[in-house]
């Protein structure tokens, strides 16, 4: 396992197939959402094609990392940036996030236009406000993982739910949190960004709706959306293959 010091936070991070990028080729950076980790992931880079390089990490206070959840998605972004930086990883990078993984990859393209070539963002919107009942849980470490499997697509093995919902009870907030980062708001501003996007959904989410990916896909010009029929929130874990072929034709691209 593999760790890096920032801000004094020990943090998770692997290269997939342990590379790190090759001259010429571009980093393709992974970011779990809230209660998640690098580990939500693993089914999806199994498939990815050679040319992509990816880099997973777990954000702070969650999976293998340590320190505390940023209290802001502008805080998470700016972490990645300094993470990157302590890794000596150049710019520019593709960003792929999931549910508040893809605020957080939003907002440091738009922070960062610098950094970002490309982005894909999946079972995701421009503003992504975990539930209340999730922030408590996240709190007492309390989850009821039963009532959570709805969140999946129909048909989602248990063991593949099993895979997501085993890494909630490692989520860590601090005891009088009543929010999971803050409530940002990036509607008016989505529209500028102007890098490569892929945008993907299942048809199926019941905790982001499918509206909110056509509504990024209408704001952000030459976007395309997958819409991944019978998906649910965790679309790269129920069809990784299907997941992973769009993003190996977006990817390699670059």
């Amino acid at each position: 396992m593999t760790y890096a010091l920032v801000d004094d936070i020990s943090v998770y991070y692997e290269f997939h197939r342990g590379r790190a990028p090759a001259p010429g080729q571009i980093l393709t950076l992974f970011l779990h959402g809230a209660g998640g980790s690098s580990q939500h992931w693993a089914p999806l880079v199994a498939h990815l094609a050679d040319c992509v390089c990816a880099l997973l990490v777990d954000l702070p206070s969650l999976g293998r990392s340590g320190g505390r959840v940023p209290d802001t998605v502008a805080a998470a972004a700016g972490f990645i940036e300094r993470l990157l930086s302590q890794l000596r990883v150049t710019p520019p990078i593709v960003c792929v996030g999931h549910s508040l993984g893809g605020l957080v990859a939003q907002r440091f393209a738009l922070g960062e236009p610098a950094w970002v070539a490309g982005l894909v963002l999946i079972a995701t919107a421009p503003r992504v406000r975990p539930h209340p009942d999730f922030v408590r849980a996240a709190v007492t470490g309390d989850f009821d993982l039963e009532a959570l499997r709805a969140s999946f697509g129909r048909g989602t093995p248990r063991e593949v739910q099993d895979l997501v919902l085993g890494e909630l009870p490692k989520t860590r907030l601090p005891e009088g949190a009543t929010s999971f980062m803050d409530d940002l708001d990036l509607r008016e501003e989505v529209s500028s960004l102007s890098v490569p996007t892929l945008i993907v959904t299942g048809d199926d989410d019941v905790i982001i709706s499918p509206r909110h990916s056509r509504w990024l896909h209408q704001k952000i010009d030459g976007s395309s959306l997958l819409v991944v029929p019978g998906g649910g929130h965790y679309v790269q874990v129920e069809q990784p293959e299907r997941v992973a072929l769009a993003l190996n034709q977006f990817l390699c691209g670059f």
